[in-house]
């Protein structure tokens, strides 16, 4: 990165740190830590992980890398464990629920650098998830979830409501990324990836927020309805510090 970007990424860090957490993330702090240490503890998922690490880290120049994938699955498995406690018997075991929901999450980005991303991941998914000791129900759940993380785009429903609840899961903790991680870590690496200056920067801002604000109307889950509309709110309020600092300190260069 260049020290413009290096700047802005260190400043939107430390606005970040200014604003209170979103609420999800306090009301629902146990489902995120039990989400993360399966993360980090099941076999299969350290497997799935170490499998798809060297792609993964190709996508991390445009901000869905490693970063991006693993916050995207423990929120993934979080909604997942608060949806079925609320849904109560649900006839299947819940702890391998979540990790369907974890490796959704690790994958959901595995094309990202590719056109129609969404879709090629998915069958790029399938192919990686037969390695692994997952039946194919399971591999068509996280590949249709895969398939339909994409905003503003028509999902395509499951007739099984364990699938369409991993789908729509994933699709809010991928959104859920339109928050405060977008404006401090995503942003900058597309930014930097894309070689823009400060000028293309403040020139975009408006269009970028108003793009984001348009996905608090997208959220899929109860959950998400209900939480996710703040965490975009709050990844605008970091967005419109960054932007003032932009003009204070790069305004100037851009009109000369």
């Amino acid at each position: 990165m260049n020290c413009f970007i290096e700047d802005l990424a260190r400043k939107s860090r430390e606005f970040a740190s200014r604003h209170q957490k979103p609420d999800f993330y306090a009301r629902f702090h146990v489902e995120v830590s039990r989400s993360k240490h399966l993360y980090f503890t099941n076999p299969i998922i350290i497997l799935l992980r170490e499998a798809v690490e060297e792609r993964l880290l190709l996508c991390e120049k445009v901000g869905h890398g490693i970063y991006h994938s693993s916050r995207v699955a423990w929120d993934c498995a979080a909604l997942l464990d608060i949806e079925l406690t609320q849904i109560g018997n649900i006839g299947v075991h819940k702890h391998r629920i979540l990790i369907l929901g974890l490796a959704a999450g690790i994958l959901h980005d595995i094309a990202r650098c590719e056109p129609n991303h969404a879709e090629v991941g998915a069958r790029e998914a399938a192919k990686i998830l037969r390695l692994f000791p997952f039946s194919e129900e399971e591999i068509g759940f996280i590949c249709r979830a895969i398939r339909n993380h994409e905003a503003f785009r028509r999902p395509v429903p499951s007739l099984n409501p364990i699938g369409q609840l991993i789908s729509d899961c994933l699709y809010d903790a991928d959104k859920f990324r339109w928050g405060a991680d977008n404006f401090t870590y995503t942003i900058w690496r597309m930014v930097d990836h894309q070689n823009l200056s400060p000028r293309d920067l403040i020139e975009r801002f408006h269009w970028g927020i108003d793009g984001i604000r348009k996905i608090a109307q997208t959220f899929r889950t109860p959950t998400g309805r209900q939480f996710g509309p703040e965490i975009i709110e709050n990844g605008i309020a970091i967005g419109k510090d960054i932007y003032r600092y932009l003009l204070r300190h790069y305004g100037e260069s851009c009109l000369a």
